[in-house]
């Protein structure tokens, strides 16, 4: 049955009801109904003959507290985004929208995003307001399994961590090895009869949303997960990893590596005996993405403990540069929905987040003083911190920034994927050459002579796609690209897990464009190729201060 939910009854039902409900909005019905049948609340659509959701309440209260919950969301949204949409349906057909190509739901995606990142004062305000943003449909008859990852897989990740983490401890927050929870809390994906328990090989896909790594959560990326659990044929295990800046570099680094140990040896409770590496990709959008490439980093740092690499790995607008430095990401003429960064993302009012950050930030400043200075002067700017996620100092961490590790050779295979008007574009531009020509490409001039002494120079095997006239992590968008996309994602991951047989053709650098023809990247593509402040930090515009 199509759109069923398991949800675990002794949960709060408000929390329930309103995540349920921010994303039946999102649900292509003419009519939709609620229906009362004895204890279950049925949320259908007689013209399509589809029940999205299904939610049982035992008591009659819960049922009419569902209920009113419901309507109340419907209201507020409905008079929250009605100017927003109808103002943006007259722009879209008076003036056109940004981009030739985008449809009037891409143009009230690109809307809605932009009046969410404006919304919020604090970051507090920021992070409540993106738990609910919903931006695109699920799959229809997608099942979502909710339960958590104990924490000795946390546990464990730490002691991998530690290691690796060695000569970075002195900007580092210790705060991340205090875990303040009884684990991550996290997803399975799927669908139903999908036989994977049974199948030899069980295509997993680990996926790490996006969100500047403090905003967002499993939650707002079901439309992409459940995308994927389809196409590929596969099981999706989604994780809410803890965000700055109440949990800092390398909370979100440690909660990843620990969902890969968790796939690699479950309890035995977990209904899957333990996954062979080679059968899981790892996949992430925006700071998901730079997540996902600097989990790739620490497994492949770690290799003398024995952990096993992954079958590849997937980037969707990948955020693996924190220090800013390329051109696109402060362009002032791009179509996306991501502002100009040149101040970063840790311009938010005064509030409790805030004020413990910069308390910690203060309390690390001795021990930054004393150890051995790993950061290029620009980082030291006068504005403060650039972002919430680490102090300035840290920012040239491989596994903060993964474009400017010592080398990116020796990885998984990559797929890259970023549109032609993200802010990300030169990033992964940048990012693909070095991982499949580290020889070549060899990082920002202060790591000078450094992957000359790194062990890992075979180049990764990396195919970058540039979608024209696409935004940052166009895949929430309803757009011809977005399932275009897709598909190749699905040939990557089948290729990469070897059930097509087929082996993975050489690094290639494609610009597709809007009619869907691939040609080689365009000149403006290459000038980052060129860069001479790779990894250096820009300094502020005078008329910026």
């Amino acid at each position: 049955m199509p759109g069923v939910y398991g949800f675990n009854l002794l949960k709060k039902y408000k929390e329930i009801c309103i995540a349920i409900f921010t994303e039946y909005l999102h649900t292509d019905s003419a009519v939709n109904w609620l229906l009362v049948v004895n204890k279950y609340v049925f949320i259908a659509n007689f013209t399509q003959k589809k029940i999205y959701y299904i939610i049982c309440f035992p008591e009659w209260d819960d049922r009419l507290e569902f209920i009113c919950v419901l309507l109340f969301k419907k209201m507020t949204d409905f008079l929250k985004y009605s100017p927003l949409l109808i103002s943006t349906t007259i722009k879209h057909y008076l003036n056109g929208p940004p981009r030739p190509s985008w449809n009037l739901k891409c143009h009230i995606f690109w809307a809605k995003y932009i009046s969410l990142l404006k919304s919020s004062e604090t970051i507090e305000q920021k992070q409540r307001a993106s738990f609910s943003f919903r931006p695109a449909p699920v799959q229809d008859g997608v099942m979502i399994n909710e339960f958590k990852i104990d924490n000795k897989y946390r546990n464990e990740a730490q002691v991998h961590l530690n290691i690796i983490l060695k000569p970075f401890e002195h900007v580092l927050d210790p705060e991340w090895k205090n875990l303040k929870d009884d684990g991550i809390i996290s997803e399975w994906v799927q669908f139903p009869n999908d036989e994977w328990e049974k199948k030899e090989i069980k295509k997993t896909i680990l996926y790490l949303h996006g969100g500047a790594y403090y905003s967002f959560c499993k939650e707002n990326h079901r439309c992409i997960t459940s995308s994927l659990a389809k196409i590929a044929n596969a099981r999706v295990l989604v994780i809410n990893y803890r965000l700055a800046p109440q949990n800092q570099f390398p909370a979100a680094l440690q909660d990843a590596l620990a969902a890969y140990l968790y796939l690699l040896n479950p309890p035995k409770d977990a209904g899957f005996e333990p996954l062979n590496p080679k059968n899981i990709v790892i996949c992430g959008d925006s700071a998901g993405g730079g997540l996902s490439l600097a989990l790739g980093l620490a497994i492949r740092d770690v290799c003398d403990a024995g952990l096993p690499s992954c079958a590849g790995i997937i980037g969707l607008s990948p955020w693996v540069d924190l220090t800013i430095s390329t051109a696109s990401i402060l362009d002032d003429e791009c179509a996306d929905y991501i502002r100009n960064m040149k101040r970063g993302t840790a311009n938010y009012a005064e509030s409790q987040a805030s004020k413990e950050y910069k308390e910690k930030d203060v309390a690390l400043a001795a021990k930054i003083k004393n150890g051995p200075k790993i950061w290029h002067d620009s980082f030291e700017r006068p504005d403060g911190r650039l972002h919430l996620y680490v102090i300035n100092e840290g920012l040239a961490i491989p596994y903060v920034s993964p474009m400017l590790a010592e080398s990116l050779g020796d990885l998984p295979p990559l797929l890259l994927t970023a549109g032609g008007d993200d802010r990300f574009r030169d990033e992964a531009i940048y990012l693909a050459h070095r991982s499949s020509e580290p020889t070549k490409y060899k990082g920002p001039s202060y790591n000078a002579g450094k992957f000359e002494k790194s062990p890992f120079k075979t180049p990764t095997n990396t195919t970058l796609e540039i979608y024209e006239e696409m935004p940052h992590v166009f895949q929430f968008m309803e757009h011809a690209f977005t399932t275009k996309s897709y598909e190749r994602i699905a040939e990557f991951i089948n290729r990469v897990i070897n059930t097509l047989n087929e082996p993975l053709p050489p690094s290639t650098y494609n610009y597709i464009n809007v009619k869907g023809e691939l040609s080689p990247l365009k000149e403006l593509h290459k000038n980052v190729l060129n860069w001479e402040k790779i990894g250096i930090v820009p300094t502020i515009p005078h008329e910026m201060n």
